[in-house]
């Protein structure tokens, strides 16, 4: 049985009955897994639902000719990785032209001898391999350069970034928005008395807590050292204050375990938001969270403060 995996899945599009039947059975014999689709439209819908490594298009179809499927394809995010190899009795170099620089990979002549289709099936479904996994680990690199390697939460830069793209965003569109800062209280002295592996230790569960505790669309980062930072698009400054004091509920009577220790932490959370404290600018925004963490430490810790600004 042929397992439906992505390395072996071939479309072939042609309105001729027989070709489509014999590049199946090629194929097949060769384990490829085949889906045939008469039409060019069927075509595109197909390529879309069974996502083939390499399509096999015949260019002289009725309606919708090979060089048009092959131009909306291409046009498509979810199909214009997949190469193309076109199929035609034409062997005029400027018909070959066309259909390249439409995006098609490569051309095969009918009647096609059934080793060079093989062979060419077999190239494009290599070079569709290699492709996906170059774009999978440059989207692993891009997902590492946006992370904490500690935490695993955004970094420092990252937030940046964020931050100045929904501050604009709400700006614009006059939508709420709230910043957090939060700090571990008296993390200096727990590294100091538990060691730094357990103060690691500390700041990858916290993480956890606040992963699991805010919403998709929330974003939330290691702002530096113990200090962790989130961003709440669409969300009042009162709904903030709620999100911060459970956050701060949970920490508090969590048991951070490291070895045979037993440690208990608490933080200290500053709330600031637009429109409510009137930020003129993002770097305002996290200005006042700051201030506001500042004086729920100058309170005594182990508690929330919202900006007073306005």
């Amino acid at each position: 049985m042929i397992m439906e995996e992505e390395t072996n899945k071939v479309l072939v599009i042609d309105d001729n009955e027989v070709i489509r039947h014999l590049a199946a059975t090629l194929l097949s014999k060769s384990n490829y897994l085949v889906r045939t689709a008469k039409n060019g439209l069927d075509g595109i819908i197909m390529a879309k639902t069974f996502s083939p490594m390499v399509i096999l298009l015949d260019v002289m179809m009725p309606e919708m000719n090979g060089y048009e499927v092959c131009k909306k394809l291409k046009e498509d995010y979810k199909t214009r990785d997949i190469p193309i190899i076109m199929v035609t009795s034409k062997t005029e170099p400027v018909d070959k032209v066309k259909g390249l620089e439409l995006g098609a990979a490569d051309y095969v002549a009918k009647p096609f001898d059934h080793m060079e289709l093989l062979a060419r099936v077999a190239t494009q479904a290599k070079m569709k391999k290699l492709w996906d996994e170059l774009q999978e680990k440059n989207r692993t690199l891009e997902d590492l350069s946006k992370k904490d390697g500690l935490t695993n939460l955004f970094n420092h830069r990252y937030f940046q970034e964020r931050i100045a793209e929904e501050f604009s965003r709400a700006a614009r569109y006059d939508f709420p928005l709230t910043c957090i800062l939060m700090d571990i209280d008296y993390f200096k002295k727990v590294n100091d008395t538990y060691g730094h592996q357990a103060g690691d230790e500390i700041l990858r569960f916290l993480a956890k807590i606040v992963l699991e505790t805010i919403r998709d669309v929330d974003i939330a980062a290691r702002y530096g050292g113990e200090e962790f930072v989130l961003i709440l698009p669409h969300t009042p400054l009162e709904n903030a204050f709620v999100m911060a004091e459970r956050l701060r509920e949970l920490v508090e009577s969590t048991a951070f375990s490291f070895n045979d220790l037993t440690i208990k932490i608490t933080i200290s959370l500053g709330v600031a938001g637009l429109p409510h404290n009137k930020p003129l600018t993002h770097t305002e925004l996290i200005r006042f969270a700051d201030e506001a963490l500042y004086a729920a430490k100058e309170s005594g810790r182990n508690r929330v403060e919202q900006s007073r600004k306005s």
